[in-house]
């Protein structure tokens, strides 16, 4: 007789687990906003159109700023989300935070929650460092983001565009626990129908606080679609291929994972912190913390913390 292991159950479990009225409490947004928007022209093209990228900018207090922090945002979302912590480090850390929202998400043109291919989501991410590189000649260059843009953070690591990566409950390491009939129809229908979206939207629980969920569906900006069997397709394909490097990734890193993740594996952390030969590695783990926690309370513990990582990397 089969015999689930104590990780099935556990993650059974994880799955299983819902928002509750006991949780529910104002998002740690507040009423922060990026400094300034649209700060760079930023331009990519798809289906031979030229489709204009939303930018942000976020300045130091100080005329001499320490570094630049690259910040990328997670799926069906956009950076306006994320401006809390863009604030905290650019005051904080003396770091000049920017950052732009992924095409077809957020601000940006293109077709609707269309993750192209990883190639295109790596291409448009580099294009946009060399750009900053070349306005901020001098400073050393973090990528910084969360789920889907601790991907794009990885990647860039991953490929020598940056000095260090923070990797927020980062898609780097695939829950197969989580969807996984909808993942089988998005790897299958993704190469021939890459567009195709003929299934409702899907309530995604990141967070176990309800009115983060209530907010996110009146957002405008955040992308109120099924995920596309294309997007399905790269995500899924590039977040189990990614491990395998694990074991080659030498950037400084700091990691943040939670343990009531639902959509990524919430061993993501201790897996990259144990195969890692980086000289320079740190986890923060919270094990009742969900997987969109830059708007879950514990937050407020991690900004400080992300904002020392930066700050002793950061020119003296």
């Amino acid at each position: 007789m089969f015999r689930k292991s104590e990780k099935d159950i556990k993650n059974e479990a994880i799955q299983q687990a819902v928002p509750e009225e006991k949780y529910r409490k104002p998002s740690p947004l507040g009423g922060n906003k990026w400094d300034e928007e649209d700060f760079l022209q930023f331009y990519g093209v798809q289906k031979d159109q030229q489709i204009k990228l939303h930018t942000y900018r976020c300045k130091t207090t100080s005329s001499d700023p320490k570094s630049v922090t690259v910040f990328f945002h997670g799926l069906n979302e956009h950076l306006g989300l994320y401006a809390h912590i863009a604030q905290a480090v650019s005051k904080q850390a003396n770091s000049v935070v920017v950052g732009f929202d992924f095409r077809g998400f957020g601000k940006s043109q293109g077709l609707r929650g269309w993750v192209e291919s990883r190639e295109q989501l790596m291409n448009d991410c580099s294009r946009f460092i060399l750009q900053i590189r070349t306005m901020y000649p001098r400073l050393p260059l973090f990528a910084l983001g969360q789920s889907m843009g601790g991907m794009a953070s990885y990647l860039m690591g991953q490929n020598d565009l940056c000095e260090g990566t923070v990797l927020i409950t980062p898609a780097i390491m695939d829950n197969y626990y989580n969807e996984p009939f909808m993942k089988k129809l998005g790897l299958c229908f993704g190469v021939c129908f890459p567009t195709w979206n003929p299934f409702p939207p899907v309530v995604v629980t990141g967070s176990r606080n309800p009115q983060i969920l209530e907010e996110n569906l009146k957002d405008p900006y955040c992308t109120q679609v099924a995920v596309l069997p294309g997007t399905g397709r790269v995500l899924v394909s590039t977040m189990r291929s990614l491990p395998q490097t694990f074991t080659q990734y030498k950037k400084p890193f700091l990691v943040i994972s939670a343990g009531m993740d639902q959509i990524v594996d919430p061993d993501v952390g201790h897996e990259l912190m144990k195969q890692s030969p980086s000289q320079d590695k740190q986890l923060i783990h919270y094990e009742n913390m969900w997987h969109d926690c830059v708007q879950e309370q514990e937050i407020h513990e991690i900004i400080p913390k992300i904002v020392d990582w930066i700050s002793q990397r950061s020119l003296k």
